[in-house]
């Protein structure tokens, strides 16, 4: 799923969430998915989640709202049962607002990875770096970063453990959505920063490369990509059937869904 959720709004959203309101009636309990029949889901206007969320759930009357303020404002005071997310979105939300849990089962399994050309060496390079950082818990350790509330250990690595290292097997040139907080985002230095170009970071070292990060609308990634403008594009981008016609993919860099943030005193225990 590709949502754009911008920086500014997100903190925005921090701050709204704070507040709260008392519904009338009794709160609805949610132990599973089914609890959720009926239920009123909020997303933000112009995602698709409901194409997701209709065929688990039945019944569910979506509520959209323009602006992410608006949405957990709504969530806080009751207005809405749930909102819909992204997962990497959802953890960094539940994290940074204490009354907010993410609903432990996903909606929809979801991937992302990072794209590159049809038969390109650096994919199949980038895959093997990838995939010892699975196995070396390097992802694990880097998720419990960027997916926490503690903004101080959200900065890009300077590696120096390759004493040879020197940067001249080329450039990987990344081009990124940068409003998936804490995915990819604009820091508060103004530069490209998130978990996805932490990982990107260090597969370019480890490749002896350099890196160069280059913000853009979602929409024109794989056409940059296609034109040679970039190397390689990300931003929570789903691995889906159709976009494997046309790339190749990196990862995943994380695996988890579309999901439900609730108030944490809604979750039967």
């Amino acid at each position: 799923m590709n949502k754009f959720i911008g920086i500014l709004a997100v903190v925005a959203l921090l701050l709204f969430a704070g507040c709260s309101g008392k519904a009338g009636g009794t709160k609805k309990m949610f132990s599973s998915l089914a609890d959720f029949n009926g239920a009123k889901i909020a997303s933000l206007s112009g995602a698709v989640f409901a194409d997701y969320i209709d065929p688990v759930i039945p019944n569910v009357s979506h509520v959209y709202y323009y602006t992410m303020p608006d949405m957990a404002h709504a969530l806080s005071s009751d207005k809405v049962d749930a909102v819909a997310l992204d997962m990497p979105v959802a953890l960094y939300l539940a994290a940074q607002n204490s009354k907010f849990i993410v609903y432990p089962d996903v909606v929809a399994d979801d991937s992302y990875a990072f794209a590159v050309t049809k038969g390109s060496d650096l994919g199949v390079k980038a895959n093997e770096v990838l995939k010892k950082m699975w196995e070396n818990g390097t992802i694990a350790q880097l998720e419990k970063i960027w997916f926490s509330a503690d903004e101080s250990k959200k900065i890009l690595p300077v590696l120096n453990h390759k004493p040879d290292f020197n940067g001249r097997a080329g450039t990987i040139i990344y081009g990124c959505e940068t409003t998936y907080v804490p995915s990819t985002y604009i820091g508060p230095d103004g530069k490209p920063t998130g978990y996805e170009l932490d990982i990107v970071t260090r597969i370019a070292y480890e490749l002896n490369m350099k890196v160069e990060f280059v913000p853009m609308a979602f929409a024109g990634l794989l056409s940059a990509l296609a034109s040679g403008k970039v190397n390689m594009v990300g931003g929570c981008m789903s691995i889906t059937e159709e976009r494997k016609k046309a790339v190749d993919f990196v990862g995943p860099n994380f695996v988890g869904g579309i999901t439900l943030v609730i108030n944490k005193d809604r979750l039967a225990k």
